[in-house]
């Protein structure tokens, strides 16, 4: 996966459509966020979910497509 952008906010479209999100918050900390065709599917809300760096953050929406690519088959 080839992620786009800078260490503040990165981003990659999948060809199924999934468009993974990573930016840094004011706290220091990353939040992320994964959709599919403009449709929310999970966003970090709870300050447990954000994470302290950029590629644990990278991780967390790789692990939550596969997770949601797997529920639809």
């Amino acid at each position: 996966m080839k992620w786009t952008g800078n260490k503040y906010k990165r981003e990659i479209v999948t060809e199924e459509g999934y468009c993974l999100k990573v930016k840094l918050t004011e706290e220091s900390k990353y939040w992320w966020g994964v959709y599919k065709n403009k449709e929310v599917i999970y966003e970090a809300k709870k300050d447990r979910d954000l994470k302290g760096n950029l590629s644990a953050a990278q991780k967390a929406a790789q692990q939550r497509m596969i997770r949601h690519m797997n529920k639809e088959a």
